[in-house]
């Protein structure tokens, strides 16, 4: 049975792309300092994403959606500068 996996990156309008592994990254371990969601990362295709374990058959679509909004949240108070 194959696994599905889901990965994502925060990629705000200004960030280059050579900015956007150190910023998901960092925003990464912001979440994990924040509490609200586990989102852990993973290079994938050989750049930094999130990978969410959605795994639990609890999970509704509202937790989904915690997610993004968290990681929008904390990436626009990060915002690229914290890349450069």
């Amino acid at each position: 049975m194959p696994l599905n996996i889901v990965c994502s990156r925060y990629r705000p309008k200004d960030a280059t792309p050579e900015e956007l592994d150190a910023l998901n990254l960092r925003l990464g371990a912001e979440l994990l300092a924040d509490g609200r969601v586990y989102v852990g990362t993973t290079r994938y295709c050989g750049v930094v994403a999130f990978r969410p374990a959605i795994v639990n058959w609890r999970t509704t679509e509202s937790d989904v959606e915690l997610i993004v909004d968290v990681v929008r949240e904390i990436g626009a108070r990060l915002g690229v500068m914290a890349a450069r």
